[in-house]
């Protein structure tokens, strides 16, 4: 698990709403206050943009945040 905060770091796929991880299981919140949250960076899914499958700790330019 890496750790990865969503406030001052962007496009990080297990992030992404594209990133298609319904349950949200490659992603877990440590300090959501300062919005540190953990991910699996050994997980891989689809991403809706592309169709392809995409590393958790890959990115894009048409990132969305998903939390």
């Amino acid at each position: 698990m890496k750790t990865f905060n969503v406030k001052t770091h962007s496009r990080c796929c297990a992030f992404c709403k594209y990133w298609y991880d319904p349950a949200n299981s490659a992603i877990a919140p440590k300090n959501i206050v300062g919005g540190f949250w953990e991910f699996d960076d050994k997980v891989w899914n689809v991403c809706k943009n592309f169709g392809t499958k995409q590393p958790a700790g890959g990115s894009c330019p048409k990132y969305e945040c998903k939390v």
